[in-house]
C-alpha cells in the first residue's frame, strides 16, 4: 500500500512539473510569433530593414514585448544587426 502511494505522488509531481514546462514554452512561442509579425510589420511600414535572424527572433521571444523595442532601439543606434 505505502509503495504504491509513492509511486502515484511520484507520478503526480512529474505531470506537475511537465505542465508547467509545457505552459512556458506556449508562452515562449506565442511571444516569438507575435515578435515575427511586429517585425514583419514594423519592417514593411517603416522600412528600417531589420533583419530577422535567430537572434532578433530570441530577442523577441524572450524579451516579448520589451524584446522587440529592445531589437528596433539597438538597431537605431547601430549596435545590433
Amino acid at each position: 500500500m505505502l509503495f504504491e502511494l509513492i509511486i502515484l505522488i511520484i507520478i503526480v509531481a512529474i505531470i506537475l512539473l511537465l505542465f508547467k514546462v509545457m505552459k512556458k514554452i506556449v508562452v515562449l512561442i506565442f511571444n516569438s510569433i507575435i515578435g515575427l509579425l511586429a517585425l514583419f510589420g514594423f519592417n514593411s511600414i517603416f522600412s528600417p530593414d531589420i533583419t530577422i535572424n535567430v537572434w532578433s527572433v530570441l530577442i523577441t521571444a524572450i524579451g516579448g514585448a520589451i524584446g522587440f523595442i529592445v531589437l528596433v532601439v539597438l538597431h537605431y543606434f547601430k549596435f545590433l544587426f
